[in-house]
């Protein structure tokens, strides 16, 4: 797989447009998405970094030195430490959590609250690390 490919099957992970993307990365247009998903232009490690941030991964994922996006991510997140802790299976609930807009974000948080809330379904044995 290229990097423009890599590019563009990340993009559509996370539901974005060319043009949402153009914006995060301060373009004038979709053009330029389009033409490195395309392989029509080359990118510079300085342009592969901004790429990788606005795609929510590693510019090695993008680059294809790694293959398991998750692992990437795991690895060079500022909470590295929880995320190396979690099961495939949550991975898998925060990719998903990351695809839905902001309302469906909502609700998810709200239903987890309130499974917390009440005591019956939390875990008695071990502490839960929170973050800021």
């Amino acid at each position: 797989m290229t990097i423009g490919e890599r590019i563009k099957a990340r993009r559509i992970e996370l539901g974005m447009t060319q043009d949402e993307l153009a914006s995060k990365l301060q373009l004038k247009s979709k053009v330029s998405v389009s033409n490195v998903e395309n392989n029509k232009e080359d990118l510079t490690t300085t342009r592969v970094a901004k790429y990788a941030k606005a795609l929510e991964c590693t510019p090695a994922y993008l680059m294809g030195w790694e293959d398991d996006i998750l692992s990437a991510y795991k690895r060079n997140i500022k909470y590295g430490d929880i995320l190396s802790n979690l099961k495939d299976e949550e991975l898998d609930h925060i990719r998903k959590l990351r695809l839905l807009n902001e309302e469906g974000k909502e609700k998810v948080f709200s239903y987890t609250s309130d499974l917390v809330s009440t005591g019956r379904y939390q875990k008695k044995d071990n502490e839960i690390p929170m973050v800021d």
